[in-house]
């Protein structure tokens, strides 16, 4: 038994299996991993040619081919080792840019309407496109350290209402004496929400002041009131149609989308 026993361990048959399960476990764990294939088509190499040729209206030389090849190459295993480590998942900048362009490839070209589908549109959405509530109103403006500005409110008003020439009074200011059917937001944009609410709650036609506003003191007569109306449609066919054609788009992605939800069990905790 003996005998045999050492036979066996000085067997090369031995030897030889023994080194064989050795190479193959030293393999198996220093191996490099399976790697990912990333193929570059030649439609792909065309495409990019093409998409530079455009550009800079030239032939491409080999030498820019192949930088072409290489920056496609190295853009797609940047792209891939992003998704890997979650990054369009937790960048919200790169998660807002993913959700536009899905949302792009949603979206259907729309046809555009003829003038009685916008006709009926614009009646349709009426509500939306209602003016606001405006004032017209004239008002003599001066600069808060103005050496014209009245000593005597009451005199000065009396001076007004005579009819004096408002551009012989006061400042100069870029938006002048007179203004327009100017909305609240308007006013306040320009003069201050103070003063807006001031010319918005004014009786008409009798001259106030001092008025203050950020950009100074005002002497101020509202000359119109003038309630929400809906425009002419002919002033209002452009924006329409521009308007028709997002609106038409967003609805068909909503369907598109609302598909999609179907695939999804969607939970909202509280819900």
């Amino acid at each position: 038994m003996k005998q045999f026993s050492k036979s066996l361990l000085n067997s090369p048959i031995l030897h030889f299996i023994l080194l064989g399960t050795v190479a193959f476990v030293a393999y198996t764990q220093l191996k490099p991993p399976d790697r990912e294939t990333i193929t570059v088509t030649t439609q792909t190499i065309d495409a990019l040619v093409q998409q530079r040729e455009s550009i800079i209206q030239n032939p491409t030389t080999p030498e820019e081919r192949q930088s072409l090849i290489e920056g496609h190459i190295e853009d797609e295993v940047l792209l891939r080792e992003a998704y890997k480590r979650d990054i369009d998942k937790n960048d919200y900048r790169v998660r807002k840019r993913i959700l536009t362009i899905m949302r792009s490839s949603l979206s259907e070209v729309v046809p555009e309407p003829s003038v009685q589908q916008l006709r009926k549109y614009y009646e349709d959405n009426r509500g939306r496109y209602m003016t606001s509530s405006s004032r017209s109103f004239e008002h003599v403006y001066f600069s808060f350290n103005s050496t014209k500005l009245p000593k005597d409110a009451k005199a000065f008003i009396r001076q007004l209402e005579t009819g004096f020439d408002l551009s012989k009074l006061g400042e100069y200011t870029l938006m002048g004496n007179q203004l327009t059917e100017v909305g609240f937001q308007r006013t306040a944009a320009s003069f201050g929400k103070p003063f807006a609410e001031a010319i918005f709650e004014m009786p008409l036609n009798r001259w106030h002041g001092p008025v203050e506003s950020f950009k100074g003191i005002h002497y101020v007569r509202v000359t119109a009131a003038h309630e929400p109306r809906l425009p002419p449609f002919e002033k209002m066919e452009s924006y329409l149609r521009t308007d028709y054609l997002l609106t038409k788009g967003r609805e068909s992605q909503v369907r598109k989308i609302k598909a999609l939800m179907k695939k999804y069990e969607i939970v909202v905790d509280g819900k």
